[in-house]
């Protein structure tokens, strides 16, 4: 053995000499400590192995996740309506809204049985004397007139009609004079609104044939009576008692006032008499009568 390895054993014997050796029991309590430790230490190991395979297999179950949620749009002053969501299984019936309809009509006029005779032109309605009883005719026996054999009349649209004549002189004349001019009243009832077409039908016609044959048809000024009213003059040449032309070239005058009350019109034919002429003012004057009487029936 060499000199420094004696020394370095020497040196050794002596610290160990100087040292104070653990009992058994002291060794047996460390030895148990670090076993404990290192069991702590274990156990710790495994719970975190563990912690991460439990978070991994959720990532795996989850699958890849959405986009984040865009943050709400700050607030511009208008409204967005948002549909409802729809729930299934679950049907929403249509918004239907229920069909307008007018509201019914209110009854209809109904046609009188028969035309009073109130309703017509009575002997103190004349411009003058009356020659005698005014005389219902049969019907057709006076005719409307015609123009240019224009049909105006919607005879297949009349409830009820009837006619009238009467005869009056002039109001200084004698008893037994001639008379003035025979008035012809027809009074017709329409159905529902023909009267209005009948009017409107009438001006057509006389607009239509102004000149027929030797006669000129005129349309003049409304009357200004009833819901509408219409004066017609018809002039062709003058002829004597003998039917011979009248030597001066003189003008022959008859007038027809037509006056609508609702459903009804008054047609008035001032025919004068035989060759004398009828007269405007007398025309007007039994018109006015006229459709007083069939307001009053009729209004």
């Amino acid at each position: 053995m060499s000199n420094e390895l004696k020394r370095a054993f020497d040196a050794l014997s002596d610290d160990a000499g100087r040292g104070r050796l653990e009992t058994a029991a002291t060794v047996r309590r460390r030895s148990d400590r670090r076993r404990a430790g290192t069991a702590v230490a274990g156990t710790l190991a495994v719970a975190v192995v563990v912690a991460g395979v439990v978070a991994g297999s959720r990532l795996l179950l989850a699958g890849p996740s959405g986009p984040a949620p865009q943050p709400a749009p700050a607030d511009s002053g208008s409204t967005t309506v948002v549909p409802a969501p729809s729930v299934a299984g679950v049907t929403t019936p249509p918004v239907t809204t229920p069909p307008v309809t007018n509201a019914p009509a209110g009854p209809a006029v109904a046609i009188p049985a028969a035309i009073p005779a109130s309703a017509f032109l009575q002997p103190t309605d004349t411009p003058g004397r009356i020659k005698e009883a005014p005389r219902r005719l049969g019907p057709g026996a006076q005719p409307l007139p015609d123009f240019c054999a224009d049909s105006y009349d919607q005879r297949a649209k009349i409830g009820i009609r009837a006619t009238q004549v009467l005869y009056f002189t002039a109001a200084d004349s004698a008893p037994g004079s001639t008379p003035k001019a025979g008035v012809y009243e027809e009074i017709l009832v329409f159905r529902g609104s023909v009267a209005e077409v009948f009017m409107r039908s009438l001006r057509d016609s006389v607009r239509g044939c102004p000149v027929a044959g030797p006669a000129r048809n005129y349309l003049r000024d409304s009357l200004g009576l009833g819901d509408e009213s219409v004066l017609i003059e018809r002039t062709a040449p003058a002829t004597g008692d003998d039917g011979e032309p009248a030597a001066d070239g003189s003008l022959h005058h008859l007038y027809w006032a037509v006056i609508r009350v609702g459903d009804s019109v008054a047609f008035v034919s001032n025919t004068g008499w035989e060759s004398i002429s009828a007269d405007r003012a007398d025309t007007e004057h039994l018109a006015a009568r006229a459709a007083a009487r069939l307001a009053a029936w009729r209004g």
